[in-house]
């Protein structure tokens, strides 16, 4: 029987709170199925500062990137490792929605979702 891990190194986790805090953050899972892969069909990382909204689609629990259709949820809070395997379909992950002061230089697609991401989160800052 083979014995197979999956691992990442990353050198730099990226920091998307503006100051050290304990802000509001929940477990959520988000759908593996509904993120782009690598070209070798394996992997995909999605970093720290994905803006979330509920699929639609699949599973109505579970997560996916907000590209501008839908209601915002929140920010994931740490980067992923996601592999393209149907036994990864889901993924948990943190998601912070309430109570953060967001670095918005660290938010995937700031500047393109701005108005929205004020609007969906009133608690949050974004300095």
């Amino acid at each position: 029987m083979f014995k197979v891990t999956r691992s990442t190194t990353t050198p730099d986790q990226k920091e998307i709170l503006k100051y050290p805090q304990a802000p509001h953050a929940k477990s959520v899972v988000l759908d593996a199925q509904r993120f782009t892969f690598a070209d070798d069909g394996l992997r995909h990382i999605v970093p720290a500062g994905t803006i979330l909204k509920l699929n639609a689609t699949g599973v109505t629990t579970w997560y996916e990137e907000y590209k501008g259709s839908g209601t915002i949820q929140g920010i994931l809070a740490h980067e992923v490792d996601i592999a393209a395997s149907s036994t990864a379909g889901a993924e948990p992950v943190a998601m912070y929605w309430a109570y953060a002061i967001f670095a918005t230089t660290s938010i995937v697609g700031f500047t393109q979702y701005a108005s929205a991401l004020v609007s969906a989160l009133p608690t949050c800052k974004f300095e």
